[in-house]
């Protein structure tokens, strides 16, 4: 039996490359959340930041009980040595703006959750697999991504982060929201984004500058990986 797979994305840009080359049909929408199926795929538009991808992500999975979760998109990358364009895939996602470090929990973990959430196994292993083809050769990394409620323009930020997770290779505004509502649900859940700016490196004119690039790039790795999903 084919698995249903949803695809989830924070903003139009994210999702217009993977619309144009499945032209989807609108199931649900309100304010802010766009659902769209194409075949045994969901598209999920969910709005930026935290708040909005933790009620969109409840509100798909709860609805149309997809098989398995991705996230796409952009990202800041906090490893120097990453490229615009360049797609990392997350290991694990952990949120960087959450402190209950006086209650004896990991920095990043919300009380009574795991300390973070790592990629499902089988997704992971399709993502390797997917990264060797000529197409993707150099482009791909595999680690750590956070997640805040900022979007990192802010270089003593940046530092200040990079300091307190030396394995973060970059930084988004919704994945480890969406994966912690995956776990409530017991839902497979993967991430991956296209670097389009440097955290704390004039970033919100390199991620005008590369948004595009970065949308994209991200949507041509997805496309790849679900070939070998569904």
């Amino acid at each position: 039996m084919s698995k249903k797979i949803a695809v989830m994305t924070a903003m139009t840009e994210e999702m217009e490359p993977l619309r144009a080359a499945l032209q989807p049909e609108e199931i649900y929408h309100n304010r802010v959340v766009h659902i769209q199926q194409a075949g045994n795929l969901l598209l999920l538009q969910a709005g930026i930041g935290k708040a909005n991808a933790a009620a969109a992500t409840a509100l798909l999975l709860q609805l149309f009980k997809p098989d398995a979760l991705i996230n796409i998109g952009s990202a800041g990358g906090f490893a120097y040595d990453l490229h615009f364009g360049d797609v990392v895939v997350a290991t694990e996602v952990l949120y960087s703006d959450v402190d209950a470090t006086c209650f004896n929990y990991r920095p990043g973990q919300v009380p009574q959750m795991p300390p973070s959430y790592p990629a499902d196994p089988e997704m992971l292993k399709l993502a390797q697999t997917t990264a060797n083809e000529p197409d993707f050769a150099g482009i791909i990394r595999f680690g750590q991504v956070l997640t805040a409620d900022s979007f990192m323009s802010d270089p003593k930020l940046a530092d200040r982060l990079r300091q307190a997770f030396p394995q973060a290779l970059a930084s988004d505004m919704e994945a480890a929201a969406a994966a912690q509502i995956a776990y409530t649900f017991d839902t497979p859940f993967l991430n991956l984004r296209s670097i389009s700016d440097i955290a704390g490196q004039k970033a919100a004119q390199s991620f005008d500058d590369n948004l595009d690039l970065a949308s994209n790039r991200a949507v041509q790795f997805c496309q790849s990986l679900l070939q070998k999903l569904i």
